[in-house]
C-alpha cells in the first residue's frame, strides 16, 4: 500500500514539474514572440508617425514599400491610428491600407467562420470608410452573432452611405435587434439623403422601429419631416413613439412645431405625452409659447407642471418673468385675502420657486438679463 502511494505522490510531482516547465516554456516563447514583433514594429510605427506628422502628403510610398512582415507587427497601431484620424491624413493613411490589400483581406474576412475576424474585418472596413462594402456590411447585420451585428451597423454609420438606411432599419425588426442609441445614431450618419427613408418607415407596423427613426429624425435634423413627424405625434396608437416625435419636434425647433405640441399639452392627453410635449416646447425656444407653459404650472399631474416650470426657466427672460409673476400673483392674493406670511404656498408656487432657484444656480437669471 505504501508503494501504490508513493508511486502516485511521484507521478502527481511528474505532472506537477512537467506543467510548471511547459508554462515557463509557453511564457517565454510568448515574451520571444512579443519582442521580435516589437523590434519589427519599430520601424514602420516611425514611418507611420512621421506620415502622419506630414498630414499625409509625404511618405505613403515608403510605407507601402514597408516588408509584409513589418507591416503585419505595426498594423494593430496603423488601424488605432486609421480611427482617430480625419481630413487629408486620413484620406492618405486610407490610401495606404487600400494599395497593401488591407481592403480584399478584410472584405474576404467578412465571411470567416470566425464572429472575431468577421467583427475585425467589418471595423477595419468602416474605418476606411469604404463604400464598395456596404453590401457585404450590410448582410452582417443579420448575423446570428449579436456583436458582429453591433460593429457592422457602426461601421456603416462610419461609411455614411445612405443606401444602408433601409437595411439597418429591417434590422430592427428582429427579436434581438441591435440597441435602439446605436440604431438612431448611425441612421442619422447617414446624412440627410436619408430622410426620405426614414420618413417613410414611420409607417412600419412595428412601434420599436417608429420611435428609433423618430430619433434618427431628430439628431439630423431632418426639418422637412416636421409634418409627418406631428401627424405621428396626433395618430400613432404606442404612446411611447408619440412621446418620442413629441421631443423630437423639439429637438427640430420649428416654429411649425408650436401648435401639435401646444394641443399634446391639452388636459385630455396622457400625462407622459403631456410632459414631454411641455419639455418640447422649452427646447424650441420661442417666446409664444409663454403662455401656454405658465398655464400648465399649477397643472394636476406634477411631471406636467414639473416640465412646464423647467421650459420656462429654459427660455430665459421671457419664462423667468413668467415664473416670478405667478409667484407674485399668489403674494397679492394672498394678502388681499388677508393671509399671513406662512400661507400655504399653491403648487404652482412651488414648482415656479424651484425653477428660479435652480436657474440662479446655474447662472441663467444673469445670463437672461445680459440677453
Amino acid at each position: 500500500m505504501l508503494h501504490v502511494f508513493t508511486v502516485v505522490i511521484a507521478v502527481l510531482a511528474g505532472i506537477v514539474v512537467v506543467t510548471a516547465a511547459g508554462i515557463i516554456a509557453v511564457r517565454l516563447v510568448r515574451r520571444t514572440r512579443e519582442r521580435k514583433r516589437a523590434a519589427l514594429a519599430t520601424m514602420p510605427r516611425r514611418a507611420l508617425l512621421s506620415f502622419v506628422a506630414e498630414n499625409g502628403e509625404e511618405g505613403g510610398d515608403e510605407l507601402v514599400a514597408i516588408p509584409d512582415e513589418a507591416w503585419r507587427a505595426a498594423e494593430p497601431h496603423a488601424l488605432a491610428l486609421l480611427g482617430k484620424l480625419r481630413g487629408e491624413a486620413h484620406l492618405g493613411l486610407v490610401s495606404v491600407f487600400l494599395r497593401r490589400g488591407t481592403a480584399r483581406t478584410a472584405l474576404r474576412r467578412l465571411h470567416s467562420r470566425s464572429p472575431v475576424k468577421r467583427a475585425r474585418a467589418a471595423q477595419v472596413l468602416g474605418d476606411l470608410e469604404l463604400r464598395q462594402a456596404v453590401p457585404e456590411l450590410c448582410r452582417l447585420l443579420t448575423d446570428r452573432h449579436a456583436d458582429v451585428r453591433v460593429v457592422a451597423v457602426r461601421a456603416l454609420g462610419r461609411i455614411g452611405d445612405p443606401a444602408a438606411a433601409w437595411r439597418i432599419i429591417s434590422s430592427l425588426d428582429r427579436s434581438d435587434p441591435i440597441p435602439s442609441l446605436l440604431a438612431s445614431h448611425t441612421l442619422a450618419q447617414l446624412g440627410s439623403e436619408a430622410e426620405v427613408t426614414l420618413s417613410a418607415a414611420l409607417d412600419h407596423p412595428q412601434a420599436r422601429v417608429r420611435a428609433v427613426c423618430l430619433d434618427a429624425l431628430g439628431l439630423l435634423g431632418a426639418t422637412g419631416s416636421v409634418n409627418r413627424i406631428a401627424r405621428v405625434l396626433r395618430e400613432d396608437p404606442n404612446l411611447d413613439v408619440r412621446v418620442a416625435a413629441a421631443t423630437n419636434l423639439g429637438k427640430l425647433g420649428t416654429r411649425s412645431a408650436l401648435d401639435p405640441l401646444t394641443l399634446a399639452v391639452h388636459s385630455s392627453r396622457p400625462t407622459t405625452l403631456r410632459a414631454a410635449a411641455a419639455r418640447a416646447l422649452g427646447d424650441i425656444g420661442s417666446p409664444a409659447v409663454v403662455p401656454a407653459l405658465a398655464a400648465l404650472l399649477g397643472d394636476e399631474a406634477y411631471q406636467v407642471a414639473h416640465e412646464a416650470a423647467h421650459a420656462l426657466r429654459r427660455l430665459g427672460t421671457p419664462g423667468l418673468d413668467a415664473l416670478r409673476e405667478m409667484i407674485e400673483q399668489e403674494r397679492t392674493r394672498a394678502e388681499a385675502a388677508g393671509a399671513g406670511a406662512h400661507a400655504q404656498r399653491s403648487t404652482a408656487t412651488l414648482h415656479a420657486e424651484e425653477a428660479l432657484a435652480l436657474a440662479g444656480v446655474l447662472g441663467e437669471e444673469r445670463v437672461g438679463a445680459a440677453l
